[in-house]
């Protein structure tokens, strides 16, 4: 095999998605003005070569990194959540659940706070952060109107929850755990009709 063919193959072996995946988290500790092509590349052990086989530059590579977190933020737990569970409170338990992890890409978190304040000097994170929001938003109020809300009072209903897993995700860190789990579960009770009553109580 040709001596380039070889190390073409192998600068291609690290994933666009393993690329997009850690330029993602990278943003939520340091912040997207940091984000340098060969300290990413350091921290994945790779060399600049692997980066330019699948981005062009460093725009590229936050552009296609805004898609992936929309994909993933948005399009892959919709489609789970319509998928897996077919009652409209379940559909919002694995929503609000999944929002409230301790994960460093959930609503409200270092990702999204450091992607929300990129936004405002950026046109396509502004808008992209817009699309997420609107269909978060979507999912949720779905679930409502299936509960018996009108549209209008559904969309009122998932705007104020969506704002509350934003605010919770935020003041989480400063809280003992004790209280994490009783706000989590206030919460649920807030925005999921009978929770109490249907599901044991396990975040």
């Amino acid at each position: 095999m040709p001596e380039h063919r070889s190390e073409s193959i192998k600068t291609a072996r690290l994933s666009k998605n393993i690329w997009l995946k850690h330029t993602l988290g990278k943003i939520g500790d340091v912040g997207v003005a940091a984000i340098q092509i060969e300290s990413l590349a350091r921290e994945l052990k790779v060399t600049k070569g692997s980066f330019y086989w699948h981005f062009k530059d460093r725009d590229s590579l936050l552009s296609e990194t805004l898609k992936y977190w929309y994909n993933s933020a948005t399009i892959a737990i919709g489609l789970a959540g319509k998928r897996d569970f077919n009652a409209p409170r379940d559909r919002l338990r694995y929503f609000f659940t999944l929002a409230l992890n301790k994960g460093p890409d959930v609503p409200g978190g270092p990702i999204e706070q450091a992607l929300r304040e990129w936004a405002r000097v950026s046109d396509i994170a502004a808008e992209t952060t817009r699309r997420v929001d609107q269909d978060r938003m979507s999912l949720i109020a779905e679930a409502y109107i299936e509960l018996g809300q009108s549209k209008n009072r559904a969309r009122q209903t998932a705007a104020m929850a969506l704002a509350h897993l934003i605010g919770l995700n935020i003041l989480m860190p400063s809280k003992k755990f004790q209280h994490q789990s009783e706000d989590k579960n206030a919460f649920m009770e807030l925005f999921i009709p009978d929770y109490f009553k249907d599901y044991i109580i396990n975040l």
